[in-house]
């Protein structure tokens, strides 16, 4: 998830892959100009935040022997502060239950996560922003049994967003999107280093009503945001067993007030990213909406 939302890993039998994730800009969304870019779900958040964000994700696995299955049900949850209106802090921490077919279920906690970020580009005409990330994952800090690496990793992260408002496209300019690049490099063997690309295309249907032609269009559906992820992970260099990774995530986001919730398929593109359907859900609460004043603003607010 948040997951960091996040890398995915390839693991066996009694181990299984696990997941390394219109309001004006006090509802805590990503904005740029008259865009908010929505949470994502299986990409890490793409900018700081002072927000809370909680995941529910599941997804069936292949296991190390024949015809062996794993279902992999996380539960993520992740806090951003900001300590400058560009500079902020995540800290997440992610359960995981897996179901091995004729062996019960395991379950124990990730390795413990935290990550900053800053808002290096907010270009408000064009909607269009940069931010740059570093990731570090604590090694040793969860459970084997679930997966967790005794060695920890840093992965150096790199996002773009950019909004189709500026263009003179008509009803295609509500459209966005979110890229993200990530290479998480390990503290040691047999934990190969791995390379991660993503990105995610949204509609925003309150973009559509309020900047190109309303539609007096009803509850819930003028708050809509119909949004699809994709995520790539490959290991580089030695692999120790690791294999490449293709997930694909169709679903939709409900903007509330200070508020979103958001639900997606899972869809794996390879067998060795799951074996079949899986989805996942994420509910995301603006500190900065709620609490402006208190434990939703900066700790070093701009004058």
């Amino acid at each position: 998830m948040r997951s960091v939302g996040r890398a995915m890993a390839v693991l066996c039998l009694a181990v299984a892959i696990g997941y390394a994730g219109v309001p004006d800009r006090a509802a805590a969304y990503m904005a740029s100009g008259d865009r908010n870019f929505p949470a994502t779900l299986i990409l890490p958040q793409p900018a700081p935040g002072d927000e809370i964000y909680l995941n529910y994700s599941t997804l069936p696995l292949s296991g190390s022997g024949v015809g062996t299955e794993v279902r992999s049900t996380n539960f993520n949850l992740s806090y951003g502060k900001t300590i400058t209106d560009d500079l902020g802090v995540f800290l997440e921490e992610t359960y995981t239950d897996n179901a091995v077919e004729g062996a019960g279920t395991l379950w124990g906690w990730q390795n413990q996560d935290a990550s900053i970020k800053y808002l290096a580009v907010n270009n408000l005409d064009h909607e269009f922003f940069m931010t740059l990330g570093l990731d570090r994952e604590t090694g040793g800090t969860g459970a084997a049994r679930v997966g967790s690496s005794p060695s920890g990793a840093t992965t150096p992260q790199l996002y773009f967003g950019k909004g189709m408002g500026d263009l003179d496209i008509g009803y295609l300019r509500p459209f966005a999107i979110t890229t993200f690049s990530g290479v998480t490099l390990a503290d040691a063997a047999p934990r190969p280093d791995v390379v991660s690309n993503g990105f995610a295309i949204d509609y925003s249907i309150p973009y559509l009503q309020s900047k190109v032609r309303s539609f007096d269009l009803p509850e819930p559906i003028d708050h809509l945001m119909p949004m699809t992820e994709v995520l790539f992970t490959s290991p580089v260099g030695r692999s120790y067993g690791s294999r490449s990774t293709a997930l694909i995530a169709p679903g939709l986001s409900y903007a509330g007030e200070g508020w979103e919730f958001a639900v997606e398929a899972q869809l794996p593109a390879t067998r060795s990213t799951g074996s079949g359907i899986g989805v996942t859900a994420q509910l995301h609460i603006a500190l900065d909406f709620f609490f402006s004043d208190t434990i939703g603003k900066p700790l070093f607010s701009n004058p």
